[in-house]
């Protein structure tokens, strides 16, 4: 598929961080805004699920300010440490050393365009530092808008490493004492990239070929793949399986198309790699058991550091090479790079995923009771679903009868709470809806 510049209308929903002492984010007060709204503020983060648009949404927007006449540079962050001159893709140093020596105001987008090449945490640390001291002596004119991944952000060291080398404004009198709320501080506003509008989906599709758009979007709605949609790098994906195939199908099969699709290095420098397309699925099948399994979602490249909070997937896919096992680290499965680690792009497609690296044990001989053990025990006398494989039961429920009834019998909505319930036989899904009315009828009498 051509790649093509779609121009939308985005928006940035308010974040917080709720409190100075926990170190995540959270909704804030006030309704999403638009670029011109949030563009005079001096200091912003905005946060971006992979595959949002966050880094053609800042180069685009630094373009724009220039074409008015006013300094703006879009930055690679990843650059600044070791050839500054040649961090800039939007401005130039030339221009850069011309708005220090006036009294303008500047409008600058950092942004880690190639996330792989920050290998630790330190890395954006010293660039950050080195930034502030080049535009020290004009902090007060200085506009900044810094965009991240939310799993490569850490709040608060984050937060406080932005105040300490890139400060603008003093705190507001008692400010300092409150524990409980940063929304009064005018060093970093902080937003969300919100994600396409069914309108946004529809005019997308059509600058990508899609000549029925209406038809597109209501398929996207019936599969349930809104929240896939909403995203232009999946969305792109969508579109790639409706022109291919004139439909989309079940959610399943829509999930199926993807991986297919997906299973492909997003790098040009390892594409020349040649892998079989079912070893690269087993291989991810085998990774989204593990991290499953452990709770850990973070999965380490061969060369980067091995921590306790990473996988390492030398250790699971055995007889693999480095270098094949980068290279399915770098398809389309997994999101972009961040200090030498990646994750599963989507939770659904890992789950999906999961579902068929367990089916897999399944029918290996004499390994269903431990398998099934994965995802039913005992707990003072009764059977329960295991909390943490239960969102992998949505599919799996689809590949194994006798996994199915078993946990329909015990949770009849595990069907509804994911997967594709569309695609069990019919005569299940009437039990299942007699099961869960009886339930409530039930709760409603006691």
């Amino acid at each position: 598929m051509t790649e093509k510049i779609v121009e939308l209308i985005r928006r940035f929903s308010p974040m917080s961080s709720r409190s100075k002492e926990w170190d995540f984010l959270m909704p804030g007060p006030g309704q999403p805004k638009r670029w011109h709204e949030i563009e005079d503020e001096f200091r912003v983060l905005i946060i971006a699920d992979p595959g949002a648009g966050k880094t053609f949404e800042a180069q685009k927007r630094a373009r724009r300010i220039k074409e008015r006449g006013r300094h703006a540079f879009f930055i690679r962050i990843e650059k600044i440490d070791a050839t500054f001159d040649q961090s800039f893709e939007v401005g130039t140093a030339a221009e850069f050393a011309a708005w220090l020596a006036s009294t303008d105001e500047a409008w600058f987008f950092l942004d880690s365009v190639d996330e792989a090449q920050l290998e630790t945490p330190r890395a954006l640390e010293d660039a950050v530092r080195i930034f502030g001291a080049k535009i020290y002596a004009a902090l007060d004119r200085a506009r900044i808008f810094i965009t991240s991944r939310e799993d490569a952000w850490r709040a608060l060291p984050d937060q406080t490493l932005m105040e300490q080398h890139l400060p603008y404004g003093e705190p507001t009198p008692g400010e300092e004492d409150d524990n409980t709320s940063r929304e009064n501080d005018p060093t970093l506003k902080q937003y969300r990239l919100a994600g396409l509008s069914e309108d946004e989906i529809a005019l997308f599709a059509g600058h990508y070929g899609v000549s029925d758009v209406t038809e597109f979007v209501e398929a996207v709605k019936r599969a349930n793949l809104l929240t896939l949609a909403e995203r232009p790098f999946d969305l792109k994906a969508l579109i790639g399986v409706w022109i291919a195939d004139h439909r989309l199908g079940s959610r399943f099969e829509v999930l199926q198309r993807m991986i297919a699709l997906q299973i492909q290095p997003q790098s040009a420098a390892f594409a020349s790699v040649r892998l079989n397309a079912a070893k690269l699925r087993d291989g991810a099948r085998i990774l989204a058991g593990a991290v499953t399994m452990t709770g850990k979602t973070v999965i380490g490249l061969p060369a980067g550091v091995d921590t306790a909070d990473r996988i390492d997937p030398r250790t699971l896919l055995t007889g693999w090479a480095d270098t094949d096992i980068d290279s399915l680290l770098r398809t389309g499965l997994f999101d972009d790079i961040v200090y030498t680690s990646v994750r599963f792009r989507h939770r659904e497609i890992r789950e999906l995923l999961s579902a068929e690296w367990a089916n897999e044990l399944l029918n290996q001989p004499g390994a269903r009771a431990r398998v099934e053990d994965l995802f039913f025990r005992e707990c003072y006398g009764e059977q329960i679903i295991v909390p943490r494989t239960r969102p992998i039961l949505a599919w799996l429920i689809l590949f194994d009868e006798t996994v199915r009834d078993k946990a329909l019998a015990l949770a009849p909505e595990v069907a509804s709470e994911g997967g594709d319930p569309s695609r069990l036989p019919l005569t299940i899904r009437q039990g299942m809806l007699r099961n869960i009315v009886n339930r409530i009828a039930i709760g409603r009498e006691g």
